[in-house]
């Protein structure tokens, strides 16, 4: 039974370490290699984000173009600190019970950073108002998209929402502050398809100089530097 136990323990760890391994070669692998190389920024056209915070990463749009208004989808009635002056939007997909249990860093439980990693999970899409444009940095990409690229984002991102009669599926009192909220999204949150591959694929639909696959920031980022 020790024997027996003993090496179930070891084929855990080395399967462990295999994924682990396997993960970080095909990350580096992947993430190096562009596509949509002929990707080139318009001189005109419609301003967007992507914002990285060492983990996470968000598209930010502004709230009202010719296209569309996201207060027709997203009302500001949901938000009690956002008004009619915010500027722009961001939009982030997710694990669902990591959103709802970890609104900052330090509430980070194990359990749920497994669970999110290594067990496909119902996912969210978290959404927040910003009153103006961002200060451009390393961690701040603007890009500019034709109108046609942009219509491909939205598209996009519109249909990662959970709808009931045409709206988006509110998740109530889940916010973390007055200017933001969550909402009822598809897909399931897994380590091989997490919140930045959800920003890679965006960025493909809209024809930008991005990585094959994207698992961490930096992936996304490197491109669009």
């Amino acid at each position: 039974m020790v024997k027996k136990w003993r090496s179930g323990c070891l084929y855990s760890l080395v399967s462990g370490v295999s994924l682990v391994f396997l993960f970080l070669l095909l990350m580096l692998l992947l993430g190096s290699i562009p596509v949509n190389k002929g990707f080139a920024q318009h001189s005109q056209g419609i301003e967007i984000f992507v914002t990285d915070n060492g983990i996470h990463t968000d598209l930010i749009l502004p709230v009202k173009t010719k296209y569309i208004d996201w207060r027709t989808k997203l009302p500001l009635q949901q938000y009690k600190e956002a008004d009619s002056s915010y500027q722009y939007i961001a939009f982030g997909w997710g694990d669902h019970r990591f959103y709802m249990e970890t609104p900052t860093w330090k509430d980070l439980k194990p359990g749920v950073a497994v669970t999110a990693l290594f067990w496909p999970t119902r996912s969210a899409m978290h959404v927040s108002y910003a009153k103006k444009r961002l200060e451009p940095n390393n961690s701040q990409q603007p890009l500019i998209l034709s109108e046609q690229q942009y219509q491909g984002l939205v598209q996009y991102i519109v249909a990662t929402f959970q709808q009931q009669n045409k709206e988006f599926i509110l998740i109530n009192g889940a916010g973390y502050t007055g200017k933001d909220n969550f909402y009822k999204a598809h897909g399931h949150f897994y380590l091989f398809r997490n919140c930045n591959n959800w920003t890679n694929r965006g960025l493909k639909e809209a024809g930008v100089k991005t990585a094959v696959w994207a698992p961490l920031p930096f992936a996304i980022m490197q491109h669009l530097r």
